[in-house]
């Protein structure tokens, strides 16, 4: 049985409205966004400079509230998304687990026979020597091996070698049955795997269906308000879209630094910051991928990332005073030669991270430029957020921990490879939270300057360079695969 196959609409990454940076996401409903001037009023208000800057500011306005309301729509399809990745995810453990079940059932039936086979030439063996009460006639009415067995073992005088046989052969078929029952109880799980990541690619599908209709309508508004803009300043809407999208950027780095100056005082964060993640302590359990391409393998230059804790207890100075010896003192002995010192160890070579991986998977990352998203795409022709961050750094020879957000994150976590957001530098992955917590995670990407990602977006955007987005909802660790943590 495979995995639902069925194809999810949504995305599990960032949407880029109208090719302009995404905001900040507003908590709970988004507000409506100011009403529009009509063009009756944009050209009339073009007439006076006054009234014309006045609206310039309020179409600025409402385009913010546009770009606030199409990110609460995509923030939404990508949840609805991360669900349905991490139900295909169960699925998958659950028929690996019964594949596996399965491979240790034939193993134990093989083993069971021959074990039975043993038991019926003893059978034989005994009834030609004259061995107390066994007998052919067991062979004959035993209906399984397992009958056979509860024959010979209700018979007596069996020697010492007999007991052994029978008592391993009873061993193997409890074994048997031990497994048989895990098959059963495997089988079930699957099937209930199954139904809900079907159930909640429907889910996803609705959401994503939802969210497409309010971000089309969002952005056949900002459209609009693009147009009046260029006409009121006398430029094009070209001009003012890679305005906006300038203005968006330094607005996320505005807000990056506002949250990384309230971490530093110890403020408290605001719901979706995730200022209150753990990094030492992930919130899911990260299962390896059993399906992950085979170069999502651990890597040479990932060290050890346990490093010894100096004591933390002061040595105390004896508060007892000496007492004078009384006895005479007597000439000390010859020391005894001290011996040879051991040779130490020879030092476990620690690898060697090295900044240049970075770069290489930014740059595998933009050779992807272009490309369109699919769900559950790792390449070569399409990608997910997940799966091109995986095979970015597969092709430096570094693991990431599976095809799967929650995972990623985890696993970098695991291996001490985390960092504060605030020291983020090329090569670093960001995660995205609507909860704060590794649990609410959604979307990853690669960071390749202070303010600017690669990722892979949702259908009909596929693979882009940006603006980081969202900032807002970014957790407060991000994972450094290379270089020097």
């Amino acid at each position: 049985m495979k995995p639902s196959s069925r194809t999810l609409s949504g995305c599990t990454a960032a949407v880029a409205v109208l090719g302009i940076g995404l905001s900040v996401v507003v908590a709970g409903p988004a507000q409506a966004a100011p009403s529009a001037p009509s063009w009756d009023d944009v050209r009339e208000a073009k007439a006076d400079t006054a009234e014309a800057q006045a609206t310039v500011d309020e179409l600025a306005d409402r385009l913010q509230a546009l770009q606030d309301a199409a990110d609460s729509a995509e923030v939404s399809e990508l949840q609805a998304a991360q669900d349905y990745a991490m139900a295909v995810s169960q699925q998958q453990a659950a028929k690996d687990d019964l594949d596996d079940l399965t491979a240790q059932a034939e193993r134990a039936e093989q083993k069971a026979d021959e074990s039975a086979a043993q038991v019926a030439g003893l059978v034989v063996e005994l009834s030609r020597t004259g061995g107390g009460d066994l007998s052919t006639s067991m062979l004959v009415g035993a209906s399984d091996a397992k009958d056979l067995l509860y024959r010979v073992g209700t018979a007596s005088h069996l020697s010492e070698r007999s007991a052994r046989v029978l008592e391993q052969a009873q061993t193997d078929q409890n074994t048997v049955e031990a497994i048989a029952a895990q098959q059963s109880a495997a089988t079930k799980a699957l099937a209930a795997a199954t139904a809900t990541s079907e159930r909640t690619l429907d889910q996803a599908n609705a959401a994503s269906a939802s969210a497409r209709t309010r971000v089309q309508q969002q952005q056949e508004q900002q459209s609009e308000v693009l147009e009046q803009l260029a006409f009121l300043k006398g430029t094009s809407k070209a001009t003012e879209t890679a305005y906006w999208n300038a203005q968006q950027a330094k607005r996320a780095e505005r807000q990056l630094a506002a949250r990384e100056a309230a971490a530093s005082r110890g403020d408290a964060p605001a719901r979706g910051s995730g200022a209150s993640a753990d990094p030492s302590s992930p919130s899911v359990p990260a299962r390896p991928s059993t399906d992950q391409p085979s170069t999502d393998r651990p890597g040479t230059d990932q060290p050890s990332t346990t490093p010894s804790r100096p004591s933390t207890t002061p040595s105390r100075p004896s508060t007892t005073p000496s007492r004078p010896s009384t006895t005479p003192s007597r000439p000390a002995p010859a020391p005894a030669p001290a011996p040879a010192p051991a040779p130490a160890p020879a030092p476990v070579p620690k690898p060697v991270s090295s900044p240049s991986k970075a770069a290489g998977a930014i740059a595998y990352a933009r050779a992807q430029l272009g490309k369109p998203y699919l769900l559950g795409g790792a390449g070569p022709g399409s990608w997910d957020c997940s799966g091109l961050v995986m095979m970015a750094y597969n092709s430096q020879g570094i693991a990431t921990g599976g095809h799967n957000v929650v995972w990623q994150y985890n696993h970098f976590a695991s291996i001490g490879r985390l960092v504060p957001l605030s020291q983020r530098q090329p090569g670093d992955i960001l995660f995205y939270s609507s909860n704060g917590s590794v649990s609410g995670a959604y979307h990853d990407s690669i960071v390749t300057s202070y303010g600017t990602m690669v990722e892979a977006a949702r259908p009909g955007v596929g693979v882009v360079e940006r603006s980081i987005w969202l900032p807002n909802q970014l957790l407060p660790y991000v994972a450094r695969p290379s270089g020097s943590v």
